[in-house]
């Protein structure tokens, strides 16, 4: 049977998304304040519904990555919502919101057993996947915006000015979010792999278990510490440099195609 409850989140998200979208779209300059409570209310929708999760089945919404994915999406648009107040523009909305109509579709699709073994349900399990799910979150947020720099660019370049170009922040405000999401993603990434790793210890489980997962977290941080280094040394330019959060999205979804696989 069917749980409609798990579809809520990306009811709202899409719903919201295509506000965010409508009101971008619109010729005339409205109001935009009521806007970005679309955004807030799918987001504590989501976050309501979790918690519900958690009440019923009597565990932490985390025993798995579909619905660790779930989670990543809720932290994703809280990141998203504080984005918003720092870039003081609500121009990049709807690829956050339909980007996690999307996770949250996928998630909902994957149903879970009510009950998981106890070291499933354990406190260090939770700050592991709490830490791993938000560097991924950060992670994904930072290629957004670097392909948000990379597209300002271009009208920027090409002269091509529109009601959009206008309202998405400017390159300097765009280039400075994106390599702080990049740089706290990614220590948050590398902490919650760390404790995933003692936390196997911890319950004595085969380390050949999370081979492959690993391995993806470890490319993963290996390329926004190169992002960063190249960066700070000056030989990356703000393009090249965007070119390369841009393709790091790659690798959060080479972590959580591991982490859905079991490997």
């Amino acid at each position: 049977m069917i749980d409609f409850s798990h579809w809520i989140p990306s009811a709202a998200y899409l719903l919201a998304g295509a506000v965010y979208l409508w009101q971008i779209l619109s010729p005339r300059e409205t109001e935009r304040r009521w806007v970005g409570a679309w955004c807030l209310g799918a987001t504590g929708l989501h976050l309501v519904q979790i918690l519900t999760t958690a009440l019923v089945r009597q565990r932490f919404p985390y025993a798995t990555m579909w619905e660790a994915i779930s989670v990543a999406v809720a932290v994703l648009m809280l990141s998203y919502i504080l984005l918003e107040r720092l870039a003081r523009s609500e121009a990049l909305g709807h690829p956050f919101l339909f980007l996690a109509a999307l996770g949250t579709a996928f998630s909902a699709l994957h149903t879970e057993p009510a009950q998981w073994p106890i070291h499933v349900q354990s406190g260090l399990f939770l700050t592991h996947v709490s830490l791993g799910v938000s560097g991924l979150a950060l992670l994904t947020a930072s290629s957004l915006l670097a392909a948000a720099w990379l597209w300002q660019y271009r009208q920027l370049r090409t002269k091509r000015f529109t009601s959009l170009s206008r309202r998405v922040p400017d390159l300097v405000t765009l280039d400075r979010l994106f390599l702080a999401a990049s740089s706290v993603g990614a220590v948050l990434l590398a902490l919650g792999g760390a404790l995933g790793l003692f936390w196997m210890n911890a319950w004595n489980l085969p380390m050949t278990n999370a081979t492959g997962k690993s391995v993806t977290v470890i490319i993963a941080l290996l390329w926004n510490a190169a992002i960063a280094l190249l960066r700070q040394r000056g030989q990356f330019s703000s393009r090249a440099t965007a070119r390369w959060g841009l393709a790091g999205i790659v690798h959060v979804l080479l972590v959580l195609w591991a982490g859905t696989r079991g490997f």
